[in-house]
């Protein structure tokens, strides 16, 4: 039997589930929305899943469906967040208009959206957000209320498990955990269910709190399913599984070294910085407290000094879903305020965007010739595995590290070294490229040869947060950043010429990128070797 097929079948099952009358615990909304989307909804204008699509007066099921993943958004209800989040009588009435709408088309076991990830998803907000879809409803609409919950539920209690492991799972499991303790007559279902998720987790996330995709928002999801579960659980006066305890032990330092000074992750492999203030919700929710990794974590090389964070991709570089290719791209931030940064996840906004942010040009990093290098994966889907050294002394803490991507190419091995001080006031940075065998001299010459090339082109680039001003200084050989509050930080070159160029950061609740520039520093190879310098100071 295919998946699909057992999916719509449980889903027919569950229309004969003898429904709930009510709640046996008042539940407490723990997802958390934008009111800012909320308010966009108000007036037609859905950004889901990366694809904006304007439809003023129109139900959010009438829309025309850009993408699966818009209409696995749809189907998940991340819109009731939202539009909660905006908390207007119009955003409130929306929400339950939509929210019966969607029972009467897809209540009998119709539509896409009956797979357990996304039936956890929305049972979870359907109980979240009862007292929004409840309050003022007669009986009878408050009775087609519980059928669903009811519904969904029972759909996870047979399908749950089946679905593909990882988050995806764990997000079923959660839903089911959360109507069990909702719901008298699904208690009996708490305590496998609870079993399955501990089960889940010691597959999932290993002896190190990390995980395959290396992606930290994928993380940060798991780790808040898995918070919201051990708060609703430990309301009801029960304890989560051990297994489930320790997983979410192992999890924390990793998330807390992946962050900036202003709480959000960085941008790699395709993270974006996560919704404002849901980690910092489940982190409270939790109430795990242990400190950040020193060293970071899910190959993110993590320096702090005084204040300043440095986090370096010294990981393996992975290829399928959302990675990126970024070997020794970096984010940097001073206080509370990142000042280097990549461009993030393009998945956020569709469009061709998703290509563009996968590209090292849209990484703080060294490319040659403005090219993606063609490496291949081997059997376990890796491109690269960098070689790396740290270390530290009084005055600075060190990164070093090398690959040779683009060796078969172009006959090149790159390098990069930074360095840290001890007051976080001064970051510096030598990136050199450089052929050193016969056999990589030989391809250098070949690659000139056939482009009819006087050296080989290579840049840097430094994509800057999009709440500075970043201005040209020094007669072009510098660039100076000035944050809101008037703190000047200034990026100095030795060994290229450097320009301000367009740039995009990627970020959550807007309607398009947000514009921003990039410091791109361009040389050439000549001699075997390529050498720029460079230093980020605060004036």
């Amino acid at each position: 039997m295919s998946v699909g097929f057992a999916n719509r079948w449980a889903a027919w099952r569950s229309k004969s589930v003898r429904p709930a009358t009510s709640f046996t615990s008042q539940p407490e909304p723990r997802s958390i929305g934008i009111p800012s989307r909320g308010a966009q909804m108000k007036i037609g204008q859905f950004l889901l899943a990366g694809h904006l699509v304007e439809a003023p007066d129109t139900s959010i099921w009438d829309l025309p469906i850009p993408s699966a993943l818009f209409e696995i958004e749809l189907q998940g209800f991340h819109w009731l967040d939202h539009l909660a989040a905006e908390g207007t009588l119009e955003a409130r009435q929306l929400a339950k208009s939509w929210f019966f709408e969607w029972v009467e088309r897809f209540g009998n076991g119709s539509g896409p959206g009956w797979t357990p990830m996304l039936t956890g998803r929305r049972l979870l907000r359907t109980i979240n957000h009862s007292p929004l879809l409840l309050m003022g409803e007669a009986k009878e609409r408050q009775d087609v209320y519980f059928k669903a919950a009811s519904q969904f539920a029972q759909f996870l209690v047979q399908r749950a498990e089946k679905e593909s492991p990882g988050l995806p799972r764990i997000e079923a499991l959660s839903g089911l955990i959360h109507a069990s303790l909702s719901f008298d007559r699904l208690r009996k279902h708490l305590e496998p269910t609870m079993i399955a998720l501990a089960r889940e987790c010691e597959t999932v996330v290993d002896e190190k709190g990390e995980i395959p995709s290396r992606n930290a928002e994928d993380l940060m999801n798991i780790f808040t399913a898995l918070a919201w579960v051990t708060h609703v659980v430990s309301e009801a006066g029960l304890k989560p599984e051990r297994s489930h305890i320790l997983a979410m032990e192992r999890i924390v330092p990793v998330l807390r070294g992946l962050r900036l000074g202003d709480g959000g992750l960085g941008h790699f492999q395709g993270s974006g910085r996560g919704m404002e203030g849901r980690l910092d919700q489940a982190l409270i929710d939790a109430a795990v407290r242990i400190p950040a990794a020193e060293d970071g974590g899910m190959g993110i090389h993590r320096i702090a000094q005084a204040g300043s964070i440095l986090l370096v991709d010294k990981g393996k570089q992975i290829t399928g879903g959302a990675a990126h290719f970024s070997p020794f791209a970096f984010e940097f931030s001073a206080g509370r305020v990142p000042l280097i940064m990549n461009s993030g996840p393009g998945d956020l906004f569709g469009e061709g965007w998703p290509a563009i942010t996968r590209s090292p040009l849209a990484h703080s990093m060294s490319t040659v010739n403005d090219e993606t290098p063609p490496v291949r994966p081997d059997k376990d889907g890796v491109l690269l595995v960098p070689t790396i050294e740290t270390g530290k002394n009084a005055d600075y803490a060190m990164f070093a590290g090398s690959h040779g991507a683009y060796a078969t190419t172009h006959g090149l091995k790159t390098y990069r070294a930074l360095e840290l001080s001890a007051d976080g006031l001064v970051l510096r940075g030598k990136d050199v490229v450089a052929a050193e065998t016969d056999a990589e001299k030989s391809r250098a010459n070949k690659w000139q040869k056939k482009k009819k090339a006087r050296g080989i082109p290579w840049a840097l680039r430094f994509h800057f947060n999009p709440d500075l001003k970043a201005e040209m200084g020094l007669k072009g050989k510098a660039v100076t950043l000035t944050s809101e509050s008037g703190e000047i930080w200034v990026l100095t070159v030795e060994g290229g010429s450097v320009s301000l160029q367009k740039s995009a950061i990627m970020q959550y609740g807007r309607l398009r990128p947000r514009a921003t520039k990039q410091a791109v520093v361009s040389a050439r190879v000549h001699n075997y070797e390529g050498v720029i310098k460079w230093t980020l100071r605060k004036a």
